[in-house]
Parts: structure tokens; sequence; C-alpha cells
């Protein structure tokens, strides 16, 4: 998906990231879904608690309290010094958001920052969404996409 319109103002963006990210947590359905996010080593993410999410690409109106873990929010620097310091740190981070018309792409990676410092982070799996508005709030337009790296 290309980046065609308007990006959603930051409360609907934070409302579609905490919808991502609390189906993914849980295990969950997105709003319109026929089957629950399995997204593909979530394991290594929830191994520590809380869990990572980098502030990369994050709304200012994203509510963590609602999420079924405990989550913090860090800067991608302070992910490579917790990892340099302490070991191996996976965490979770959303990619920019893609808008086509009326349809809102997010794109969440679970990825790995090694201990070594001479070996950079690496992708693990993630999930692609798409949503549009509906009256009521938001649901996805197709099934969630995933990949792994």
């Amino acid at each position: 998906m290309t980046v065609a319109g308007a990006t959603p103002p930051d409360e609907a963006l934070g409302q579609l990231q905490e919808t991502l990210l609390g189906a993914v947590l849980s295990r969950d359905f997105l709003p319109g879904g026929r089957q629950p996010v399995e997204m593909p080593d979530l394991s290594f993410v929830l191994r520590q608690s809380p869990v990572l999410l980098s502030n990369e690409n994050l709304a200012r109106s994203l509510l963590l309290e609602e999420l079924p873990v405990p989550i913090r929010v860090i800067s991608p620097e302070g992910i490579v010094e917790k990892a340099h310091a302490s070991g191996d740190i996976a965490y979770l981070r959303f990619q920019p958001v893609q808008v086509e018309g009326e349809v809102v792409g997010l794109t969440l990676e679970a990825r790995i920052v090694p201990q070594d410092p001479n070996v950079h982070a690496l992708g693990l799996s993630g999930i692609q969404a798409n949503f549009r508005r509906v009256e009521g709030g938001w649901e996805t337009v197709d099934e969630p996409r995933f990949f792994a790296t």
C-alpha cells in the first residue's frame, strides 16, 4: 500500500495502534476479523516484562493502560543500550502508517537487538492490517497478513 491519503488524526491513529497491539498481545480478534491474531515470534517479546515498545511512529494518544500486558515505551537508542548492558532484547515497533484513500494500514513488527554491539537489530516477524472507519469505530478491510524477516 502506498501513502496516498491524509494520515488519520492522532486520536484515531492511537486508537488503531492500541487495537492492533491489544489483539496481538491477547491473541484476540481484530474488529471485523474472522480469526484470532497469532503473530509469529510473539513469545520472544513476551519473555520480558514489561514488553518493550519502541516510540518510533507511535501516536501520542496511544493508551497503554487497557492493554493485556504491561508495556514500556522506550526510544530505539534506549533499547540498544539496554541490550548491550543486559543481553538480547526483543521488542515491538510500528512502521510508518500507510494511507490509501479511506484505508489505513498499520504494520507492527517484532525485532531483537543482540547484546553484541557489532550486530545490528534483527527483524523477527510482524503483522500488517488494513482498517477503515465504520459507524462506531474501525474494522479490518481484510484478514491481516503475517510476515517473517
